[in-house]
């Protein structure tokens, strides 16, 4: 064992307790307190450490402060250069970022991101992380276009699919609880609650909220591509198709909550609204919804 992997292994304990603590601030929604905490580490060896400078870069991704977050994936790639969290975080913020991910997603109304900026929370925006992907199951989400890894796997051959299709069913069986349909469909997950989250508006009900805190739970620590679709209830005179502002919020407040509850940054997930006929029930409440399409990240 190296110097450098003795000492990191002999701090374990301390690093730990401060992770620890530093993530539960997080998750509370006391993201400078987090980022203090980890700070004041810099002084001790603690700073140096992989675990408390992924953290930090985490923390400074979901402030939006994408310079920060990749100065701490360098510094762990210095001395891990197979860190594979560092890569996807360096990896993600090179495509993402609050301006170029709002001009890239799939809401492109000048209303629709109006009411981003001035509706959501700060640090929501760095959630829309690029194209939208295809919807499992369904042609129309993706606008007929191949659906995400369709190349890799013409030229992956079939024992890649094959791989593809078993990590993906077996995080359909991790994933499956109480109110949750999940459904592997080849390479991803689709997950469909069984009744509405919100009540009006993005105004989530408490069953909502404890279901996707549940849920936020079981994906933590795993590396995955997370895709949130807005869902809104059609209502007399509304436009049944092209999605909707209200549709988009809700993905962005899910995908909030799954953040906090997973410990992930909210860069870790891509949000949209999805197409009125894309709704899953015909029932107007339970539409009050968000579905997720969940793949493991390949080669993680």
């Amino acid at each position: 064992m190296s110097d450098q992997a003795g000492a990191e292994g002999s701090a374990a304990p301390d690093v730990v307790l401060l992770v620890s603590r530093a993530r539960g601030l997080a998750r509370a929604g006391e993201l400078e307190g987090a980022l203090r905490l980890l700070r004041e580490a810099e002084a001790t060896e603690l700073g140096g450490h992989r675990d408390v400078l992924d953290l930090r870069a985490r923390v400074h991704a979901q402030r939006g402060e994408t310079a920060e977050a990749a100065e701490c994936w360098r510094r762990v790639l210095a001395r891990h250069p197979d860190d594979p969290a560092a890569g996807a975080g360096l990896t993600r913020l090179g495509r993402t970022g609050p301006v170029a991910a709002l001009g890239r997603h799939r809401a492109r109304t000048a209303l629709v991101a109006a009411a981003c900026v001035t509706a959501v929370v700060a640090g929501v925006l760095t959630a829309l992380d690029g194209p939208r992907p295809a919807r499992a199951g369904t042609d129309r989400a993706a606008g007929g276009r191949q659906s995400p890894g369709a190349s890799a796997r013409a030229g992956g051959g079939q024992d890649e699919d094959q791989a593809d299709a078993r990590r993906a069913a077996a995080l359909a069986d991790d994933l499956r609880a109480p109110g949750l349909r999940v459904t592997a469909h080849g390479e991803s997950v689709e997950v469909v609650f069984t009744q509405g989250l919100f009540s009006e508006g993005a105004q989530l009900t408490p069953a909502g909220a404890r279901h996707l805190a549940l849920l936020g739970e079981r994906l933590a620590g795993r590396h995955l591509s997370v895709t949130v679709h807005g869902h809104a209830a059609t209502v007399p005179g509304a436009p049944r198709s092209g999605g909707s502002v209200v549709a988009l919020w809700r993905a962005l407040v899910a995908a909030r909550e799954l953040g906090a509850a997973s410990g992930q940054p909210l860069t870790a997930f891509t949000t949209d609204s999805a197409d009125q006929r894309d709704a899953p029930y015909p029932d107007p409440a339970r539409n009050r919804t968000v579905t997720l399409v969940i793949a493991p990240e390949r080669g993680l």
